[in-house]
């Protein structure tokens, strides 16, 4: 005997895909956060060399016309870095909410498929007791006919 059609056959594949869907989103938020965090280490990187550099060249001697451009690329990467913090603050909190909406998925696909799970269950109960049943009339028929 094949097996029992689930009724929502349906919208469990309907939900299964939407946590396939829902867990490459968050791959893809994952990956563009791990990223951005690369990039604000290398630009912090860079003005940790930039300042090592400018202190080397005080000792030196640098003349006005240098100072002023150090302060404005100082300026302008503060300016970048703090651009880039807020960056990787917002991606973490996009990951954060992916990763919520992708358990929220998994959670609603997990609940069909155990509802699948016990209709499919239930099916099987029901095919034994009548199984049993109708051994119960064949034994019944045949002790009949010895009589």
């Amino acid at each position: 005997m094949r097996k029992k059609e689930f009724r929502l056959d349906t919208v469990l594949n309907y939900r299964k895909e939407m946590e396939k869907v829902r867990r490459l989103e968050f791959a893809e938020a994952e990956q563009e956060l791990k990223k951005a965090s690369v990039r604000l280490k290398c630009e912090e990187e860079a003005v940790d060399r930039l300042n090592l550099e400018f202190m080397d060249r005080q000792q030196e001697g640098i003349t006005g016309l240098d100072l002023h451009l150090y302060s404005f690329f100082f300026r302008k990467k503060n300016a970048d870095l703090r651009k880039q913090r807020t960056n990787v603050s917002h991606l973490g909190n996009e990951v954060t909410e992916k990763r919520e909406i992708l358990i929220d998925a998994a959670k609603s696909k997990k609940v069909l498929e155990s509802l699948e799970k016990k209709s499919h269950m239930a099916w099987q109960r029901e095919i034994a007791e009548k199984e049993k049943a109708h051994m119960e009339e064949i034994a019944l028929r045949a002790n009949g006919h010895k009589k």
